[in-house]
């Protein structure tokens, strides 16, 4: 039986269902030793760095260990009772379900979440908005359970379907933070327009594209594209830690005290998780009060989304209609001359016949 499918038979409430199904699984929760912790608060402080590292601030942790998770805590403001968020970040590989950097790691997290506060957490993808809702009208969940893993290999964004579905059981928050594929597209291609050097590299770049996933991906693109992949990568995982951001500022706000899972491509996890530690630090309650964070928040949100020309179609005419165009041209050009030079007919004798 699918241990996916298994993990959820009537929901994150049925206890004895979850804990034989994830017994079946791989020992990841053993290895972030979520099992032994007492507690939600107890998990992250296992997780987190050593005592005394942020005070009452902010605390946050990059693993040491190869699978992408980390966790951020941010306590409440002093002389506040409520307001503290707990923020779970989980990398997942492109079409991945079992092993680390898997959907089943999601899973279990969620399940320990579940165990400590009931379906009370929300969930933050880095989908865009028309990807999450499609994957959540296509892919409803029946009689309470997952869809078998079996059913969805192959298909786009296949790897967060179970965790989304999960959501969609336990009735939480499920957001989508990345930025729409049109914005980024332009954002891409001003870039491109901007850096020959870039876009005459992609004629050889392309048809290695599909041999470099996941972290490998951006290393890829990093490595001999930095100025353009600084616009798709950098820019989509600093949206997505700005509206993380700001979700979570206004639960504190309030006084609510708020937990968060946030699922990435691992193509996002590194840059994503290093712009969380910077704004996420020991400051961060003093920041989440202050007007000014906010404002900066939107200002720079508004940058990164702002529309620019899409010179996608410009750039295919630059660097590949006109090189056609071009060579053809020669080419005619060439083929005129030789025959009207006799040129052919010197090289290729006619044959003539009485």
């Amino acid at each position: 039986q699918d241990p996916i499918a298994a993990a959820w038979p009537c929901g994150l409430g049925d206890r004895l269902g979850q804990r034989a199904a994830f017994a079946m699984l791989s020992p990841v929760a053993r290895q972030l030793r979520l099992r032994s912790a007492p507690g939600l608060r107890a998990a992250a402080a296992q997780l987190g760095p050593p005592a005394g590292h942020a005070g009452e601030g902010g605390r946050s942790w990059l693993p040491q260990a190869r699978f992408a998770t980390t966790v951020f805590n941010v306590k409440p403001r002093k002389g506040e009772t409520g307001g503290e968020q707990t923020l779970f970040v989980v990398g997942l590989n492109e079409g991945k379900f079992f092993g680390q950097d898997g959907a089943e790691e999601g899973l279990k997290l969620l399940e320990r979440v579940a165990e400590q506060q009931g379906p009370k957490y929300n969930l933050l993808f880095s989908l865009t908005e028309r990807e999450l809702n499609t994957l959540e009208e296509d892919h409803k969940i029946k009689n309470q359970r997952l869809t078998p893993s079996r059913d969805l290999e192959g298909q786009r964004n296949c790897e967060f379907i179970p965790i989304i579905q999960a959501g969609m059981i336990d009735k939480s928050g499920r957001r989508a933070l990345g930025r729409i594929l049109r914005t980024t597209q332009g954002h891409v291609a001003w870039q491109l327009w901007k850096n020959p050097r870039e876009a005459i590299k992609l004629f050889w770049a392309y048809w290695k594209r599909k041999q470099h996933k996941n972290v490998a991906c951006r290393e890829f693109w990093s490595k001999h594209f930095p100025v353009c992949s600084h616009a798709y990568f950098e820019e989509n995982s600093e949206l997505i830690v700005i509206r993380t951001a700001e979700l979570m500022t206004a639960a504190h706000s309030q006084g609510k005290d708020s937990t968060w899972v946030l699922l990435v491509s691992n193509q996002y996890f590194q840059p994503v998780a290093e712009r969380l530690n910077l704004m996420l630090d020991a400051g961060a309650p003093e920041k989440m009060g202050s007007t000014d964070f906010s404002r900066h928040l939107r200002e720079r949100a508004t940058e990164l989304c702002a529309e620019v020309p899409d010179l996608t179609a410009l750039l295919l005419f630059v660097y590949l209609g006109f090189p056609i165009l071009l060579v053809q041209s020669v080419w005619y050009g060439f083929e005129r001359v030789w025959y009207n030079s006799g040129a052919h007919d010197k090289v290729f004798v006619p044959e003539y016949r009485d």
